[in-house]
């Protein structure tokens, strides 16, 4: 039922279908926009995940990190039993 009123509202008005479509999709656009706009203003650094164990060490893959989430991650360093984990930040 709903599926064929999609279609003859479509069929029959294409032009105001396509509008309102249109207006969502921009919509959207300026939305996300306006939502990441606040990681631009904030220092961001790529940390990796290092973990060292008995003198062997291993990195984990680089991830952006911005803000809050940054401080977070440049502060951190746990070590249990002969294993030691920080994040190292560029």
């Amino acid at each position: 039922m709903h599926a064929n009123l999609f279609i003859f509202i479509f069929v029959t008005n294409p032009p105001t279908m396509k509008k309102s479509i249109l207006k969502a999709l921009t919509l959207t656009f300026l939305m996300t926009l306006a939502f990441s706009s606040c990681e631009l203003l904030e220092d961001c650094k790529t940390c990796e995940m290092v973990s060292v164990t008995n003198g062997v060490e291993t990195r984990g893959p680089g991830i952006l990190y911005c803000g809050d989430n940054l401080a977070e991650k440049e502060n951190y360093h746990e070590t249990i039993g002969n294993t030691t984990t920080y994040y190292d930040c560029n």
